[in-house]
């Protein structure tokens, strides 16, 4: 809240002095100049202030849709790279209600890398879809193709 109080300071100081110059003081046109100048680099830094906040808050909200979807990728990942399919077939089974979860808050912060993401992750639900039979390939595929702009948006 501080930024805001400089704002408020300097834009009652600027009226101060502007009503001054109307009035045909000495000096004070230079002095109003500064004065304006003050409140327009107040405004600047509340405004550089907000976007850092909402940024922050962005990253937060987008570390905490990515982070599980990612925890069970690496993990189904990891089971594929051993021989365990079955196992990696398990795991994903949960897959579509994380991603139904997550999807809405990547969705919006991810901009222009959302299209890949959502091949990306619909590539993953049609492998891993109920009846489906994929190979180690095709599941370690479409697992690390998921991974990899999931990971880049953390970054």
């Amino acid at each position: 809240m501080r930024p805001i109080r400089v704002v408020r300071r300097s834009l009652i100081a600027a009226a101060a002095i502007s009503a001054l110059a109307l009035s045909g003081c000495s000096g004070t046109q230079e002095v109003a100049r500064d004065a304006g100048q003050a409140a327009k680099d107040a405004a600047s830094a509340t405004g550089d202030a907000a976007k850092t906040a909402a940024s922050a808050t962005g990253n937060a909200a987008l570390s905490t849709a990515v982070s599980p979807v990612l925890d069970l990728l690496n993990k189904s990942e990891g089971q594929v790279k051993s021989g365990n399919l079955a196992g990696a077939i398990a795991s994903m089974g949960g897959f579509q209600l994380l991603w139904n979860t997550a999807a809405p808050v990547i969705q919006p912060i991810a901009g222009d890398k959302w299209p890949l993401i959502n091949t990306a992750a619909n590539l993953v639900l049609s492998t891993f879809a109920k009846g489906s039979t994929p190979t180690a390939a095709t599941a370690g595929s479409a697992i690390s193709g998921l991974i990899g702009p999931l990971s880049a948006l953390l970054k």
